[in-house]
């Protein structure tokens, strides 16, 4: 069962990011292509599609308020139950044990760190510009840390 919640955690927070990356988008080429007279008939759009997109978060509001309430209980902080949520590690929200890695599973993650080094090492060689670097390097650690960590 608490597998079947991780999962609805994951789709609801999958579907709030890509809710709030849609609005900036319309709402950016709406600006865009309206430069002089800005005409907000855009918003149309963003209420339905982050209807149509945030229904499991309207259906599972129940399950997700308990889930909140606890680990505010249980971290005291509703910032750090904000992050917990907003990075994915719901594991440790559910109550979910983290698993011991198997030497397959250790073997994987050294390689990808190794091929991770690599690629930063040849983006920074060919004069990658360095916000592009600096977003893989984040995107690289929360790989490795949600890979050790769930």
């Amino acid at each position: 069962m608490k597998i079947r919640i991780v999962k609805l955690l994951n789709l609801i927070r999958f579907r709030i990011i890509g809710t709030i990356l849609l609005s900036i988008t319309i709402t950016v080429n709406a600006i865009e292509a309206t430069a002089p007279n800005i005409d907000y008939r855009f918003i149309i759009p963003i209420l339905v599609m982050g209807g149509v997109l945030l229904t499991p978060l309207i259906r599972g509001r129940r399950i997700v308020g308990r889930i909140y309430r606890r680990g505010v209980n249980q971290y005291n902080s509703r910032l750090i139950v904000c992050i917990l949520f907003i990075l994915g590690f719901h594991n440790k929200l559910v109550g979910i044990p983290i698993a011991k890695k198997s030497i397959y599973g250790w073997l994987f993650l050294g390689v990808w760190v190794i091929g991770s080094i690599i690629t930063f090492i040849w983006m920074y060689s060919n004069n990658v510009p360095i916000w592009m670097l600096s977003i893989s390097m984040i995107l690289a650690i929360y790989k490795t840390l949600k890979s050790l960590y769930s």
